[in-house]
């Protein structure tokens, strides 16, 4: 309690100090980047594009390249910590995807409770497991954060909400980025390209290498990124693209610590088996179409295909040689889809409408293999313990609109359909076939915005149901367990948005999303039965002050309470128990200058409460906080230049980065002590 009263005095403080100290020079520059710019069909070239435009009725985000870079990433994943309410369980295990709470869920990325994206190319493999690393934060024109299941466009996974990465499709200059800093770590980027002299064809390429020791032992990770896309004009009104992408990555891990490790000596590696590799290719043929001065079609071809291998040993010190103490992971996954969709934005009986309907369709080709690891035997293989291939077939068709009913008043209403169809052919026994049931869902969506006061004031409310499918520890009983229905998730939320003067932006959003039907697994038959409830409520609220052109002071606070209502598990109750691994406070204060030319900088402050760990709420995790620190100097018109030094940790407190429960103990993944990177930025 003590810590949070302090976390609250530090937050009002910074409300109420730039108020009294900055006012007078609040400047109308900085407010009209926050201003509403007019939405133009012919910018809209992705799904999502317009659709996002359908969900000012939500709290949904919008991370700015500008937001994105100069910022130092543990990996790809951070960028959502800059996302009010949302925090980060940084694994710490090299190219592993880590994980992050959104909405109270806490699988996000590392299981299957949010659906990711990358151009309009799902990164969710068939359990849910969405690994960013392969985003290159310099490339990034764009990070699309949803919470909850309110837009129609997206189907499985995205019941907690949507990550959409959107990468630059032209590019006016030439951007290079080298980064050298703690624990050996260097970064050299590339983002860049040109317009053929007719202006017929812009061409974007991205190439990123990447190295670091890593804080612990046994941590070295390498990791190379290349993408091209190119754009052809065919017409005025037709244009095609292609886009390519590679990733490969490879590292070493620590490993999960201990206590008593953790407390005594972090940078300890639990076992050098630990470990991995990613290599990634994919492809994609975009269409668009202007059917008229308000209408446009969109389609999209694509395909991936990946191979990752996990080494994940446990303890072997004092253990008997030739004991399990972890496994081999060897995945392949080949998956295609298409997707089509209709937009239109113009007038319908003289008040102003948005539209969207498509389909979607992916086809996912996967392969999954696990072999023993044992002590005493390194990386060597032991014995097979899971050979079985899925054939997964999902098909969507969704709908969205966007209607101006009177001034003040808007109304969004849209609605999806899924289908879901697949097999699983175990090789261990005698690859025997089983099939899941054909599996249909509808998801209504609905909204309301009023906007009020020469638009300083809104005001809006949404209702959504989304879905989660049997994926995660519990993909396979997904296709052999004869009967299970989805789970269900209703998410309801209320807000408001405030711009009282021109230099100041505040929102206030309110949230309740419950499960049905949730999957509890019988720990005498080991099948998964549809009988759990449980509730998400929250509140987030985000304030933003600008001032002296290019300064800014941003603030949010997140509260969030995650509870089982009616669940019961091996006979015991959890009803009116907390979730585990959800946070209940979150904090960040940022304020900063960032000038065109000149010296800048920022200060970033993060709190969060420990959640609890177990389901049984008899442990409670760390609470922690940190401030991040950077400094720049950026001079010089055509090249220009930008010299950054960004400390991490400036207190050097101690934390973690990821604590969790699981077979009696406590693990963590210790976050970085004080640490330093030193860039060196060159556009032109």
């Amino acid at each position: 309690m003590k810590r949070l009263i302090i976390t609250w005095c530090v937050f009002v403080l910074f409300l109420v100090v730039p108020i009294i100290a900055v006012e007078p020079s609040f400047s109308q520059e900085a407010s009209d980047e926050t201003s509403e710019q007019p939405y133009k069909l012919e910018d809209v070239v992705v799904r999502g594009d317009l659709s996002q435009k359908n969900l000012d009725a939500s709290s949904s985000e919008v991370l700015t390249s500008e937001e994105i870079t100069n910022r130092v990433y543990d990996n790809p994943v951070e960028i959502i910590g800059l996302v009010p309410g949302v925090s980060i369980n940084q694994y710490k295990q090299g190219g592993t995807a880590s994980s992050l709470q959104m909405r109270g869920f806490t699988s996000v990325s590392h299981g299957s409770d949010a659906a990711f994206y990358i151009d309009g190319i799902p990164l969710n493999e068939g359990d849910g497991y969405a690994d960013t690393n392969i985003v290159n934060p310099e490339e990034l024109e764009r990070v699309e954060v949803i919470k909850g299941p309110i837009s129609p466009l997206y189907g499985n996974y995205a019941s907690a909400g949507v990550v959409h990465f959107h990468t630059k499709n032209k590019v006016d200059h030439q951007h290079v980025k080298l980064q050298y800093g703690a624990y050996d770590t260097y970064e050299g980027n590339y983002v860049g390209g040109f317009t053929s002299k007719d202006g017929k064809t812009d061409h974007v390429y991205s190439f990123m290498t990447y190295h670091t020791d890593g804080y612990q032992d046994n941590s070295d990770w390498d990791k190379l990124n290349g993408a091209a896309r190119i754009t052809h004009h065919l017409t005025d009104d037709l244009n095609i693209r292609l886009s390519l992408r590679g990733f490969n990555s490879d590292w070493d891990a620590p490993g999960w610590l201990n206590e008593e490790e953790y407390e005594d000596d972090p940078e300890k590696s639990v076992n050098d088996a630990n470990g991995g590799s990613k290599d990634y290719k994919s492809g994609k043929i975009d269409v668009d179409y202007m059917l008229s001065s308000d209408s446009k079609l969109l389609f999209q071809l694509w395909s991936y295909d990946q191979n990752f291998v996990r080494y994940y040993a446990g303890r072997d010190e004092g253990v008997e040689v030739g004991t399990n103490i972890g496994n081999v992971r060897d995945f392949d996954r080949l998956a295609y889809g298409s997707n089509v969709s209709y937009n239109f934005l113009g007038d319908l009986l003289g008040r102003q409408m948005s539209f969207t309907a498509g389909a979607d369709y992916m086809m996912e080709d996967i392969d999954r293999n696990r072999w023993r690891l044992t002590a005493g035997n390194g990386r060597e293989k032991g014995e097979k313990y899971i050979d079985y291939h899925i054939d997964f077939e999902s098909i969507g068709i969704y709908t969205d609109i966007n209607y101006q009913v009177i001034d003040p008043l808007k109304i969004i209403i849209g609605g999806r359909y899924d289908h879901f169809t697949g097999d699983l052919t175990d090789h261990l026994l005698d690859d025997q076939e089983s099939s899941m049931d054909d599996t249909d869902i509808f998801s209504p969506k609905g909204g309301l915005l009023i906007t009020l006061l020469d638009d300083r004031l809104e005001l809006f409310g949404n209702y959504s149901r989304g879905f989660a499918m049997m994926s995660g520890f519990a993909e396979q009983a997904q296709y052999t367990q004869d009967s299970w229905d989805p789970q269900i998730r209703t998410q309801y939320e209320i807000g408001m948005r405030v711009r009282p003067v021109d230099w100041f932006n505040g929102q206030l959003i309110g949230f309740r999303l419950d499960t049905t039907d949730d999957f509890i697994q019988d720990p005498v038959t080991s099948e998964y039965e549809n009988k759990g409830e449980t509730r998400r409520d929250g509140i987030e609220l985000t304030l933003d002050f600008y001032a002296f052109d290019f300064g800014y002071l941003h603030c949010d606070y997140s509260y969030i309470d995650a509870t089982y209502e009616d669940y019961s598990s091996g006979g015991v109750s959890y009803d009116g128990n907390d979730l585990s691994g959800v946070p209940t406070d979150i904090v960040n204060i940022e304020i900063g200058y960032n000038p065109v030319t000149g010296f800048g900088g920022r200060l970033r402050y993060h709190y969060q409460d420990g959640g609890m760990l177990d389901d049984a709420n008899t442990l409670k995790g760390e609470s922690w906080d940190k401030i991040d620190a950077n400094i720049f100097y950026r001079f010089g018109n055509d090249p220009r230049y930008t010299i950054a030094l960004e400390v991490l940790n400036v207190f050097d407190e101690k934390y973690p980065a990821c604590e969790s429960y699981w077979s009696g103990s406590t693990s963590y993944s210790p976050g970085l002590p004080l640490s330093a990177y030193l860039s060196f930025t060159v556009d032109f």
